[in-house]
């Protein structure tokens, strides 16, 4: 009988001590998880993993991870409002398009993060929209990819008087300063120092000075422990709300 190739692949790592250690490890982690509840979806259970977060971080009904769940709750609790409003989602995970989808936005376009993907809209760092003409822009694990600097300015430029950034980012609070270093280019060297092939930065408890530089007044959003628990959120994660002035968004 001939094996498939995923399973050849998948004995012969097996066979090496240390990822057969590493998988074990992670059944036994697996099998410790108490059932959760998806904040997107509504789905109660054992949640799954991926092998880019923590062990049951992801939901098997709807695929939301924890950042999305947490962006849910920031909806649904008014922490943030995007009903009526003319919203521009700079990322491309379908969780959090569904989410504003499901709001009732007045529009909702979706634009590319990077540059070198732009679309008709142009991309977070060069945006082809006309000055104050957005309310809402969203920005969901997206200023670690790009030119942050650049992004915030453009972000700016095209936000009403009454309009806000919401935004979320890879964040250490314990580094006072964000970690970055052009020097560092290649995909694998990413991954070991900012977590993923394409990052450029790991943001330190300095991101908040960013986008006051950038002209934002900011509110932070944090899930209370008992919320991290049921809704298997990663502690102390933040929705920021970047505003002008003292405008509120709700």
């Amino acid at each position: 009988m001939k094996l498939s190739r995923a399973l050849q692949k998948g004995l012969r790592l097996l066979a090496d001590p240390v990822i057969r250690r590493q998988a074990l490890n992670a059944v036994d982690a697996y099998e410790r998880l108490r059932p959760a509840e998806c904040a997107c979806c509504g789905f109660k259970g054992r949640f799954v993993s991926t092998g880019d977060a923590p062990v049951g971080s992801l939901c098997p009904a709807c695929r939301s991870w924890d950042r999305h769940r947490l962006f849910a709750l920031a909806l649904e609790r008014g922490f943030l409002d995007v009903t009526g409003r003319d919203v521009v989602n700079c990322g491309p995970e379908t969780r959090v398009w569904d989410l504003v989808e499901a709001a009732q936005p007045r529009t909702h376009r979706a634009i590319a993060r990077e540059v070198q993907q732009a679309d008709e809209f142009g991309s977070i760092e060069a945006l082809r929209l006309a000055p104050a003409s957005v309310d809402v822009v969203i920005a969901i694990h997206s200023l670690e990819h790009v030119d942050d600097r650049r992004a915030l300015a453009e972000v700016r430029r095209v936000l009403r008087p009454r309009g806000a950034l919401v935004a979320m980012v890879p964040l250490i609070e314990g580094w006072a300063t964000t970690y970055e270093n052009p020097a560092i280019e290649s995909g694998p060297d990413r991954e070991t120092h900012f977590g993923h092939s394409s990052h450029l930065r790991w943001y330190g408890a300095d991101f908040r000075e960013r986008l006051a530089a950038a002209g934002f007044v900011l509110t932070e959003f944090t899930a209370e422990p008992a919320d991290a628990v049921r809704y298997r959120l990663r502690r102390g994660e933040k929705v920021f709300l970047g505003r002008f002035g003292a405008v509120d968004l709700a």
